[in-house]
C-alpha cells in the first residue's frame, strides 16, 4: 500500500483559501461537482479515505436530491437553498480536514517561521486543537444517550437539549484545559518554537499549490463563460 503524502501546513492553508474563494463565487453545478472530485482525491492522497468517502457521500446525496427535484428542493423541509448550503459546507470541511488533525506544536512552529503575529497565530492554533476534541465529545455524548435510550425521533427538541447541554458544558471545560496545557508547554513563549516534524516546503507542496491555483483560475474563467 502506498504511503500517504504529507503536505506542509502552508500548502494546506493555500488549498483552504482557494476552496473558500471557489465556494464564494462558483454557482455552476458541473464546477461544484469538479471541486468535489478534486477534494476527494486530495484527501485520499493524504490517507483520509474514510473521511473523504463520508463527507463526499453527504455532498453527493445533496446533489442527487437537487437533481431529482430539478433545483426546487423537497418541499419546505428541504428547500433548494438548504441543499446549496450543505454542498458548500461539505466542500469546506473537505478542504479543512487535513488542518484539523495537525499537532499544535507544528502549527506554532510554522506560524513562527512565517513571522505571523501571535494575535492571529494563537487563536488559530487553539481552534485546530479544539474542534477535533469537541467532535470526540459529541461522539461520547451520542453513545451515552444511545445506551440510555434518550435519543428518540418522537421528541426531537428534547433530544437536541440532551445533546447540546452536555456538549456545551464539556466544551467549556475542554477549552480551559487546552489553554492551560498550551501555556504549560510554552505556546506563548516569545522565543523560537520547534517541532518534531521538519518544517520544509517541499517540491510536492509547491506542485500542490501550483495545481490548486491553476485549477481555481480555470474554474473561475469557466464560471464566467457559463454566466455570459
Amino acid at each position: 500500500m502506498r504511503k500517504p503524502l504529507y503536505f506542509d501546513f502552508r500548502a494546506k492553508i493555500v488549498i483552504l483559501i482557494l476552496t473558500m474563494l471557489l465556494v464564494a463565487f462558483v454557482t455552476s453545478n458541473i464546477i461544484v461537482y469538479s471541486i468535489l472530485g478534486i477534494l476527494t482525491l486530495y484527501l485520499i492522497l493524504q490517507g483520509y479515505v474514510r473521511s473523504a468517502l463520508k463527507v463526499g457521500f453527504i455532498a453527493l446525496i445533496a446533489i442527487l436530491i437537487k437533481y431529482i427535484s430539478s433545483g426546487k428542493g423537497l418541499t419546505v423541509l428541504m428547500p433548494d437553498m438548504f441543499l446549496f448550503i450543505i454542498t458548500r459546507i461539505m466542500l469546506m470541511l473537505m478542504a479543512a480536514h487535513p488542518l484539523m488533525g495537525m499537532p499544535p506544536g507544528e502549527a506554532v512552529a510554522v506560524f513562527n517561521k512565517m513571522h505571523v503575529p501571535d494575535t492571529f497565530a494563537l487563536p488559530v492554533t487553539f481552534m485546530l486543537r479544539f474542534l477535533p476534541t469537541v467532535k470526540n465529545e459529541f461522539s461520547s455524548v451520542f453513545a451515552a444517550l444511545h445506551l440510555r435510550g434518550l435519543l428518540s425521533p418522537r421528541h426531537p427538541l428534547r433530544a437536541i437539549e440532551y445533546i447540546i447541554v452536555p456538549v456545551m458544558i464539556r466544551a467549556t471545560r475542554i477549552s480551559e484545559e487546552l489553554a492551560a496545557s498550551a501555556e504549560a508547554r510554552g505556546i506563548a513563549f516569545p522565543g523560537e518554537h520547534t517541532s518534531r516534524r521538519e518544517i520544509v516546503f517541499r517540491r510536492h507542496d509547491f506542485w500542490l499549490c501550483f495545481i490548486g491555483i491553476f485549477a481555481t483560475i480555470g474554474m473561475l474563467v469557466w464560471e464566467g463563460r457559463a454566466i455570459t
